[in-house]
Formats: structure tokens, C-alpha cells, sequence
């Protein structure tokens, strides 16, 4: 009784300096004017994306960016559906765009970082923006994260949200609220612990200097350790969250692919913060411990509750306010969201394999 009184006091007193901090060492950017852009590459990995990468890319044609300025470089890893087709399509509609072959598992490298570094080999430009194939992005968001390079930044994590479209996605955005709160404090008070890899620029030269990709190995979890490759050699690194320049991810639509997405976050999490990882667990897994309170003590079982309930409403709340959206809080959300990372704890551990677009690793 009194470990799990102790753990879940200091989250809580954690949590709430959090949300101190968080308002006291905000940092936000200002979009620099389009007559001072530089030139940019964006780069797009795509396999079997036939679904998602034609809304990808009429979007990203939609940026409020010079285009004479800008390349964008889709990566077609092996396939087996009308992404191919879709990205020559493009291709020939658009100067900007251009289609990519890539090899499989080149210089030895797996999943996302195998398409990434093969991009980047053929890219033109200093400034380097990754977005999802199975995203969509507002008109400012390349401008925004460009901005965010501009500023005296080697490394920019974007601002992502998830695509509401039923409970089930309110479900999901809430949660990356409340983890994007996370990011966004930690990254603004000492340095960012995590990136998302779907919404990532830097700059080409400074991934050179830290050996790139090819520098990590094999890894399913590219864009945490050139993240700390980064912060390793010294570069400055950001998390960024505005009102504009946001990207849109489409949710997950079942909870077995759900479940297979936090296989790979919490992968990355426990190879690359263990020591974070341990506070992490608790306050993930806290209908669990609320559960097991039960048996030793009502009022400690309440607290535990109290914490995970008001913790997960209280930062995804800032952070909707913060960029000016609109969500629709379901109470149960927290409850479901501690179950399912419990799930794929359990899964991690019996299973082992993470998966990336049909392939395991």
C-alpha cells in the first residue's frame, strides 16, 4: 500500500509541474514570410498507401509554399497494391513530385529508415521534411516547419493530430493529446525525449555529421534514435505545437491495429528510455494498480483513479485550448486508453515482433 501511495503521489506532483512549466517555458515560432523561404525537400514513404497517398499528396499541392522551391520525393517500397501507379500519376501532373524506386533492406537497413535514407541519398536540398503517406497536412504546415529549422533548430517535431471521425478516434486523439503535452513540456524545459517519425524535418547536413541512418543499423525505430543521435552530437532539437501547420493522421480503425501501433511506441520507449520507461509504467498502467488497490485498500484505490482519470482530461484539454481545436471528451477514454497499453505490454513481452506495413521486425 505504501509503494503504490508513494508512486502515484509523485506522479501526481510530477504532473502538476507539469502543466506549470508547460505555460511558464511555452516556445512557439513565427512564420517566416514566403518571399524568405528556402528550398526544401519533402520526403513521403509509402507502401500499399493506394487508400491514403492520393489525399497525401493533393494536399501537400495545396501548401502555401513556393513551389519552385520545393521537391518532394515519394518512396515506393515493393508495393503490392496501386501506390506505384498513383505516385507516377502524380509525378506526371506535378513538377515538384517525384517518383523514387526503393531497394529492399539496402545497406542492411529495415522498415522506414530503409525508405528514408534512400530518399534523403537522392534529395537536393538542406531542409528535409518527412510526412506520412497516410497523412494530410494543412496549407501552412510545410512553412511552419520549415519556420521551425529556420529559427536555429537542426531537428523539428511536428504537430500531429488524429483525424475524429467516430468515438473511436476521439478516443485516439485524445490520447496523442495528452502525449503530445508530454512532449511538448519535457522539449521545451530540458530537450525532447521522443519525435514523431510521421512529422519530422532536419537538417541534411546535420544528419551527415551524426551518420544518418545507415549509422543506426537495423531498427524499427528510426526516428527516436536519429533523435538522440542528434542530441548526442549536440544539435538543437524541437517539439513544435501551434494553432496552425497541423498534420492530420487518419486513426486507427480496429483495436488490433490499435494495439499493434502501441507495440511499437512502447518498443522504442524501453530500448531507448528504460529509466523514463519505469514512471512511465505506472502512469500508463493505472487502471491495473487501481484494480490490485482494490484488494488492499478502497481510498488508495479511489486516489489511483482520481490520478489517471484527471491527469489525461487536464493535458489533453491545454493542449486542445492551445491549438484551437475542438474535441469531445469521453470519460471512459482514459480507462480504455490504460487498458489497451496494458494489452500491449503483455503483447511486447510474450510476442516480441513489432510490425511496420505488413512485415515484421
Amino acid at each position: 500500500m505504501v509503494f503504490l501511495l508513494t508512486v502515484y503521489s509523485l506522479l501526481s506532483v510530477i504532473e502538476l509541474a507539469l502543466i506549470v512549466i508547460h505555460f511558464w517555458k511555452f516556445k512557439s515560432i513565427a512564420l517566416i514570410p514566403k518571399e524568405q523561404t528556402p528550398e526544401v525537400t519533402v520526403l513521403v514513404c509509402a507502401r500499399n498507401e493506394e487508400h491514403n497517398l492520393r489525399d497525401c499528396l493533393e494536399s501537400l499541392m495545396t501548401s502555401d509554399y513556393p513551389f519552385e522551391k520545393v521537391e518532394i520525393l515519394v518512396g515506393d517500397d515493393n508495393s503490392e497494391d496501386s501506390t506505384g501507379d498513383i505516385i507516377h500519376e502524380f509525378a506526371n501532373k506535378f513538377k515538384a513530385i517525384k517518383a523514387v524506386d526503393i531497394a529492399h533492406e539496402k545497406d542492411g537497413l529495415i522498415a522506414k529508415a530503409n525508405v528514408l535514407n534512400q530518399l534523403i541519398d537522392v534529395s537536393q536540398y538542406e531542409c528535409q521534411v518527412i510526412i506520412d503517406a497516410d497523412m494530410v497536412v494543412t496549407k501552412d504546415w510545410l512553412r511552419l516547419m520549415v519556420s521551425a529549422l529556420k529559427s536555429g533548430n537542426d531537428m523539428v517535431s511536428g504537430y500531429t493530430q488524429v483525424k475524429r471521425s467516430s468515438w473511436f478516434a476521439n478516443l485516439q486523439f485524445m490520447d496523442w493529446q495528452s502525449v503530445l503535452f508530454a512532449m511538448k513540456t519535457m522539449a521545451d524545459f530540458v530537450r525532447p525525449i521522443s519525435i514523431l517519425g510521421n512529422n519530422m524535418a532536419f537538417n541534411k547536413t546535420a544528419y551527415h555529421k551524426v551518420g544518418g541512418f545507415r549509422g543506426l543499423g537495423p531498427t524499427d525505430v528510426e526516428d527516436l534514435g536519429l533523435l538522440q543521435r542528434f542530441q548526442k552530437e549536440g544539435f538543437r532539437t524541437m517539439q513544435l505545437v501551434a494553432s496552425e501547420g497541423h498534420a492530420y493522421t487518419k486513426p486507427q480503425l480496429t483495436f488490433g491495429e490499435l494495439l499493434t501501433q502501441r507495440c511499437r511506441w512502447m518498443n522504442g520507449v524501453f530500448t531507448h528510455h528504460f529509466v523514463l520507461g519505469i514512471p512511465a509504467f505506472f502512469a500508463r498502467l493505472w487502471v491495473v494498480f487501481a484494480v490490485l488497490a482494490l484488494f488492499i485498500n478502497l481510498n488508495l484505490a479511489a486516489f489511483i483513479a482520481f490520478y489517471g482519470l484527471w491527469t489525461n482530461w487536464a493535458k489533453s484539454r491545454i493542449m486542445t485550448t492551445r491549438t484551437k481545436s475542438h474535441d469531445s471528451i469521453f470519460l471512459l477514454s482514459p480507462i480504455i486508453i490504460s487498458l489497451l497499453d496494458t494489452l500491449a505490454l503483455l503483447r511486447l513481452v510474450l510476442i516480441g515482433k513489432v510490425s511496420w506495413k505488413g512485415r515484421k521486425h
